[in-house]
């Protein structure tokens, strides 16, 4: 965005003086100023040695056509200015006032940022491709179930760096077992497609090369060999279902800030295991699907308890995203949680 800066004037208050953020702006026509958010947080509770709003608002203020968006948006990312932003505010920024009609609208206002495409490896959620590295949500069915609304509804994005601040407050004994074990991950897909919200089926999944002429041999060789993009620990089992295993760290430190992050998604793992009533082996829950709860690497069981806190703090942390027509948000996913909306 050409018009903003952040070292220059005049200030712009976001949430009241003891949360003001400096977007300033290099032109008499700043094409955006920041806004309130409702339910910001301050990113001092976090345990950052700054305050910030979290999220940091950003809406138009004025009618902007796509291409100069678009041109604003590339000027801001090249100044440095955005990325100075995002580590400031904890990892998110809402855009309001976008010129976005269409899913063609966002893929181009997106690729304006200059951002590396994330390449999805498997494609265990269902989702439909709408343009160029836009896709759907997860359409399988949500843990947190009610009426489907065409447009609204609201998008709890929480710090991962105020889970961690306060597993070290609470529970410090639990936050090391996370960083000395590292957390295990199990995703079993069935043979036939499935409305879930973990995945559709193997083929569906890992299926992307095999093609309805191939034998059964030759169908496993292509779906392993996509498993192994992202996993070694891989088990066929006798009716023909798949399980991936991954063990990935749950700590782990954020370099911009220097802070202790929580990381992964035990939350929404444990999650899905406790709605589907899957806490118990064989795992399989009453939506068809598999929902083994996330274990530590070393497949020592977490305790309910520490997993419940886990729950609890993801949602006591949360800032509702209330979504209008034109909103973006940002997100370092490194440092941020979301959940699909409510």
């Amino acid at each position: 965005m050409a018009a903003i800066a952040v070292d220059q004037v005049p200030k712009i208050f976001v949430g009241g003086p003891e949360q003001e953020s400096q977007v300033h702006n290099a032109s008499t026509s700043p094409p955006f100023e920041a806004f309130e958010v409702p339910g910001q947080q301050d990113t001092a509770k976090f345990g950052l040695p700054w305050s910030a709003s979290f999220p940091l608002g950003l809406k138009a203020s004025k009618t902007l056509g796509l291409s100069e968006s678009i041109d604003a948006i590339q000027d801001f990312t090249q100044s440095g200015n955005l990325s100075g932003l995002i580590k400031k505010h904890g990892g998110a920024i809402l855009m309001r006032g976008l010129p976005i009609e269409t899913p063609h609208d966002y893929s181009k206002v997106a690729h304006a940022f200059g951002f590396r495409p994330h390449v999805e490896v498997g494609r265990p959620p269902l989702r439909t491709i709408l343009a160029p590295n836009v896709k759907t949500a997860n359409e399988g069915m949500h843990v947190n179930l009610g009426t489907n609304h065409e447009a609204g509804g609201a998008t709890p994005i929480t710090s991962a760096i105020y889970i961690a601040h306060e597993l070290s407050r609470l529970n410090p004994q639990f936050l090391s077992n996370l960083l000395n074990k590292g957390v295990k991950y199990v995703y079993r897909y069935t043979t036939k497609p499935l409305v879930s919200n973990t995945g559709t089926s193997v083929r569906g999944a890992y299926g992307q090369e095999v093609r309805d002429e191939d034998d059964e041999a030759t169908a496993r060789s292509k779906i392993e060999a996509e498993v192994r993009r992202h996993s070694n620990r891989f088990e066929w089992h006798d009716d023909g279902s798949l399980s991936v295993t991954h063990i990935v760290p749950a700590v782990r430190i954020h370099d911009p800030t220097g802070a202790t992050v929580f990381f992964g998604n035990v939350t929404s793992a444990w999650g899905r295991s406790r709605h589907h009533g899957a806490t118990r082996p064989p795992f399989r829950g009453d939506d068809g699907s598999y929902h083994p709860p996330p274990t530590y690497g070393d497949d020592t069981p977490i305790d309910v308890e520490d997993l419940d806190l886990l729950l609890k703090l993801a949602e006591k942390g949360a800032v509702d995203v209330e979504w209008q027509k034109g909103d973006l948000v940002l997100l370092d996913v490194s440092i941020c949680l979301w959940n699909l909306g409510r």
